[in-house]
């Protein structure tokens, strides 16, 4: 009796293990890279920032945006915003930090990225950069085509903007320089973190579906891998990470870091987990927080790294 129970069990737990890994590798990943709607609801006006509202022809697709001009511009930004936000992404908080940017004499391009905002939907998917370089790309020719083409362009990407402006600047696009906020340099573990923060369960438990991903559900890996586009730049870069983020670990902008010289790394001030500026974050915690937690330190470094502009 209980041999035949205990050869039940192990049956049972073997089938369990089959399931899930099964679910976890073949199932799960199309899902785990599903993008909520996430419509536009403000405007940089609410910041006192004039603006004008865009659309930025891309890849058979006709994307949303603004164009923020500075009043006596020494460059343009070209931003991009994280994964499954928007050009107002409140997390960072991007419409501050254009009237930062703006004040400080740097014009301003962003979009809603394709499957994100109010632009169109593709294929409803996260591709971190696989498909949205394009869409970095796009904003480069409606410069062009506009005329404002003589000023220096600086490409500024946040958590998985960071893998698109790495993408981009790979497959061509001119820059002067780049800075990246917290950026999404090794997929795999910011997936699995990603589950963490989303679900509260264990990281250890997404990662045959975050390994799945990347490699078999077209994101970016192997000579497209983030990791391995800012360890090859040879673009003056500055990373602004937040030591302790629970989801773009810093670990891997060190290592992107010391890697590469013209990258230049510059570690946030801790933020602790009763900070009021991360207040209603959850397990999201510090997640490109640097701006909303220490304007000031973070204003400071983005100026000296763009001084000679």
């Amino acid at each position: 009796m209980l041999l035949r129970l205990g050869r039940y069990i192990a049956t049972a737990v073997v089938a369990l293990s089959a399931l899930w890994v099964f679910a976890s590798v073949v199932a799960l990943p199309p899902y785990a890279l599903m993008i909520g709607d996430n419509p536009v609801t403000s405007t940089p006006a609410e910041e006192g920032v004039m603006f004008e509202n865009i659309k930025v022809p891309s890849d058979g697709l006709l994307l949303e945006g603004w164009w923020m001009p500075a009043e006596n511009p020494r460059g343009i930004v070209l931003f991009a915003h994280g994964a499954g936000s928007n050009r107002t992404s409140t997390f960072v908080p991007s419409l501050k930090i254009y009237r930062a940017l703006v004040q400080r004499g740097l014009s301003i391009i962003t979009v809603d990225m394709r499957n994100h905002g109010n632009s169109p939907t593709a294929d409803g998917k996260l591709g971190f950069g696989a498909s949205e370089w394009q869409d970095m790309t796009a904003m480069a020719d409606w410069l062009d085509d506009q005329g404002i083409s003589k000023l220096p362009r600086i490409g500024i990407g946040v958590s998985m903007g960071g893998a698109v402006t790495l993408r981009a600047a790979a497959e061509g696009l001119a820059l002067e320089k780049i800075v990246l906020l917290d950026p999404a340099l090794n997929l795999v573990d910011s997936l699995a973190q990603g589950g963490w923060v989303n679900y509260g369960v264990p990281p250890w438990v997404f990662l045959p579906t975050a390994w799945s991903a990347v490699n078999y559900f077209g994101l970016p890996a192997g000579d497209n891998d983030p990791s391995f586009l800012a360890e090859s730049l040879s673009i003056p870069t500055l990373i602004i990470q937040d030591p302790d983020d629970p989801v773009t670990r810093a670990l891997y902008a060190q290592q992107v870091s010391a890697a590469n010289p013209k990258i230049t790394l510059a570690l946030a001030p801790t933020i602790q987990p009763e900070d009021s500026c991360i207040s209603g974050k959850g397990r999201w915690g510090s997640h490109a927080a640097a701006f909303n937690c220490h304007p000031s330190w973070t204003l400071s470094v983005l100026e000296q790294f763009l001084r000679d502009l």
